[in-house]
């Protein structure tokens, strides 16, 4: 049997000219876009593990100790509210009431708002970005860095005298609160080229809370766990917040006087 030849009307080939196939186009972070980095060479740092300790049934200093330290590739800015609105735009992160285009940091962001960004980072950039450890963090800040243990009668046998010394270190700290959201850049950079680390902005570690117990000398720590719906946040100082605030201010600072304001910044690994 002879196969007929099959004619299209003109009019349905003209119909599927024009129709429009709905295609989806992955959004992709601009080159104009990629953060700004600062390279610090490997060494070693004196770094005090933050956290509550015990020697004894006394709370005291965890121990100063000297670590080795890699080296550490660190964004010279925090990351913005451009920067931000970005994953707020590719449907990754949350909007919150500080995301836009305004060159400054991008605040009243949570850990995991911090951490949804990061792995948002790492898949339009191919390369690994991640929050800093408090160690990092510490490192980072070179000469603005600081060691926040008492001295040796607030470690002694009269747990008064690291009362008093508390007390007066968080009345000191809430005199120094900055409630204005200044430009990116307002506090300049530190010896290491690092941009407004330790201002008004606290940024957010991946470290978690510690509970511990030291030896009986108080040279080291004996025992230790993370309790990790509490991180470190840094900034003018150390503070403990929960995971899910966003505004510390208002509540959920677990220890330490409350940070200003709450941002981040990240680092890369395994960069050039």
């Amino acid at each position: 049997m002879k196969a007929l030849p099959v004619l299209i009307p003109f009019v349905v080939l003209a119909g599927l000219a024009t129709w429009h196939f709905p295609v989806t186009i992955p959004f992709r972070i601009p080159e104009t876009a990629l953060p700004e980095t600062v390279v610090i060479a490997a060494g070693t740092q004196a770094y005090r593990p933050a956290g509550e300790f015990r020697q004894g049934t006394r709370i005291v200093d965890a121990p100063l100790q000297q670590d080795a330290a890699p080296r550490l590739e660190i964004m010279k800015h925090q990351v913005s509210a451009q920067d931000y609105a970005l994953c707020v735009r590719a449907g990754v992160c949350q909007s919150t009431d500080v995301t836009g285009t305004a060159k400054v940091a991008q605040t009243n962001v949570n850990f995991t708002d911090a951490a949804a960004y990061a792995a948002w980072l790492s898949d339009q950039t191919g390369s690994l970005w991640r929050l800093p450890t408090d160690a990092e963090w510490l490192r980072a800040a070179g000469e603005r860095g600081f060691d926040d243990g008492f001295d040796a009668a607030a470690n002694g046998a009269d747990p008064s005298r690291r009362w008093i010394a508390s007390y007066q270190r968080e009345v000191a700290l809430r005199g120094e609160a900055d409630l204005t959201l200044h430009p990116l850049g307002h506090f300049g950079v530190n010896d290491l080229g690092v941009a407004d680390i330790a201002g008004n902005v606290w940024e957010w570690t991946q470290t978690c809370f510690q509970n511990g117990t030291l030896t009986a000398d108080g040279s080291a720590i004996a025992t230790r766990s993370d309790y990790c719906g509490v991180r470190a946040v840094q900034g003018k100082h150390r503070a403990f917040v929960i995971d899910f605030i966003r505004d510390a201010r208002s509540g959920g600072c677990a220890a330490g006087v409350p940070p200003d304001f709450l941002g981040f910044r990240l680092v890369r690994e395994g960069g050039d």
